[in-house]
């Protein structure tokens, strides 16, 4: 049977699966605990993870790191869009643009707040503090730790993802949870920072698939 489009005459709403709204609850929890995070975890982790890395560690962390970049992230959603719209698959088609908006609105929501909080990365000077330089616009990457853009890169993109392609939800998220987790043995980012990140690129993703104009199409029937 061919797969079903939701009637694009029905609201928004309509569109929004029950994962969806877990998606939503999930993203106040983690920003919740940031405070926590920064005062009491962030420090002894960053102490942990330099006494652990190691030439390998860093070589595979700077490998799954570059899942998360803006551009990667970017180029996989528009390989999709591109193959949907030669092939003539709407599914691969809308969750090419889907994921795409979902990454360049986690993106820029990111690059803003990075801007605002202006946190100094781990190994740059005054280490954690926030307001380093306010306003810290061209200042140098050493002050925008917060948030991780490629957590939210990472995350936003895979709640597209496993929206459209539910079977391979753990896959997705898992990647996401590995980009996150390389940043911090680089050293690049606190816990607190790529948190922020997936709590902001969850958000996003969400977003963009709740106000679409319509649904992405979930699999074959």
């Amino acid at each position: 049977m061919m797969p079903r489009l939701h009637d694009r005459s029905k609201p928004s709403g309509s569109i929004v699966r029950p994962f969806d709204s877990k998606v939503l609850s999930y993203t106040p929890l983690l920003f919740a605990v940031l405070p926590f995070l920064v005062l009491y975890i962030d420090g002894p982790v960053k102490t942990f993870i330099l006494s652990v890395q190691s030439d390998w560690g860093l070589m595979v962390a700077s490998a799954i790191t570059a899942l998360g970049y803006g551009p990667v992230a970017a180029a996989v959603a528009v390989t999709l869009l591109v193959i949907g719209l030669k092939a003539g698959k709407h599914r691969e088609a809308t969750v090419g643009k889907f994921g795409l908006l979902a990454v360049i609105l986690g993106g820029l929501s990111s690059q803003i707040m990075k801007n605002l909080f202006c946190r100094s990365r781990p190994l740059a000077e005054k280490s954690g503090q926030f307001f380093v330089d306010f306003p810290c616009l061209g200042k140098g990457s050493g002050l925008i730790s917060f948030p991780s853009g490629h957590s939210v890169t990472a995350f936003a993109l895979a709640c597209v993802l496993s929206r459209a392609y539910p079977r391979w939800t753990f896959l997705f998220y898992g990647l996401a949870v590995l980009v996150a987790l390389s940043r911090i043995y680089l050293a690049k980012h606190f816990p607190s920072d790529v948190v922020a990140g997936a709590a902001i690129g969850l958000l996003a993703g969400w977003i963009v698939c709740r106000f679409a104009a319509f649904s992405l199409v979930h699999g074959h029937t």
